[in-house]
């Protein structure tokens, strides 16, 4: 059996930034034999998407989700008419673009969310001058602190709200996760910089530069038959790169000294710490490239 494919009728509607269209087949088999939907669905036409290879700018923008089969009406079941279906994978409500309109369970489908909270710090400098290089902001030990303007009295610092964005992707994706791969990334910063977004508007897109963004972990649940939904959560600290105000401290605590040790001491002279260190508590950096994150 051969069947022949005739490429007959297809339409396409754009309404509300989606594509919609079908495409119509005239099918019989070459030696007049009788055809059955399985011998249909189980050879499709040659050239497999909307147009059969006439529309081939707007099949990049549409997938076929279905298929009708309808005998002509000879009554022999020699002649078939096969319509299938398409949606939209793309669109913005205006024109033809890249943005993704996959629904939540759908393979590829991705889902970003930011949420910016404030973190209350100690510190004892205000404004100091962060270490200027990624591998200072790495070191595990402690980093002079410079510059800055001191904000506390004696051995007691003040509190500083920082922000932080809260960062959530979700993926779906074909296949079980790498779950020791998560596990080992958890409690790293990104050793390259890292990008959420990949819009042509750069001003859409959020970058983390190098040590700036954390992985906190991951959750996984299987939704389908070999299919898996995760979700990727990170920190993200643009202002002080995860870094940390520590005094200098001895077997009395924080270690302290005169404004000018000269002078008796008065408002105006008062205790101050001694040294101040920036330190880093999440020292480890990786490529995320290793979490198979798809960010866009």
């Amino acid at each position: 059996m051969a069947l022949v494919w005739q490429n007959s009728t297809r339409s396409a509607t754009f309404d509300r930034g989606k594509w919609q269209g079908t495409q119509n087949y005239i099918v019989y088999d070459d030696a007049q034999a009788a055809i059955n939907v399985y011998d249909l669905a189980s050879t499709g036409p040659p050239t497999v998407g909307f147009g059969g290879g006439q529309d081939p700018t707007l099949d990049t923008y549409l997938r076929s989700v279905g298929s009708t089969y309808t005998p002509a009406p000879d009554g022999r079941n020699r002649v078939w008419n096969v319509t299938y279906t398409f949606e939209s994978i793309m669109g913005d409500g205006s024109a033809i673009t890249s943005t993704d309109v996959l629904t939540e369970t759908e393979v590829n489908f991705t889902s970003f969310e930011c949420n910016i909270t404030s973190e209350v710090l100690d510190i004892w400098y205000s404004n100091p001058t962060l270490p200027s290089t990624d591998a200072l902001r790495s070191d595990p030990g402690l980093t002079p602190l410079s510059g800055g303007t001191p904000v506390y009295a004696g051995k007691d610092p003040i509190s500083f709200v920082s922000s932080v964005m809260s960062i959530s992707v979700r993926n779906v994706r074909n296949g079980r996760p790498d779950y020791l791969t998560l596990a080992g990334i958890i409690g790293k910063r990104n050793s390259v910089a890292f990008t959420f977004g990949a819009n042509a508007n750069a001003a859409q897109n959020l970058i983390c530069p190098i040590g700036s963004l954390l992985f906190v972990g991951a959750t996984t649940s299987r939704i389908g038959p070999n299919q898996y939904e995760v979700n990727f959560q990170f920190s993200f600290d643009p202002n002080l790169y995860f870094l940390r105000q520590v005094p200098l401290m001895d077997t009395e605590g924080v270690k302290i000294v005169l404004k000018t040790p000269a002078s008796a001491f008065s408002d105006s002279n008062p205790y101050y710490a001694d040294k101040v260190y920036y330190k880093q508590p999440f020292p480890s950096v990786t490529a995320f490239s290793a979490l198979g994150l798809v960010t866009t």
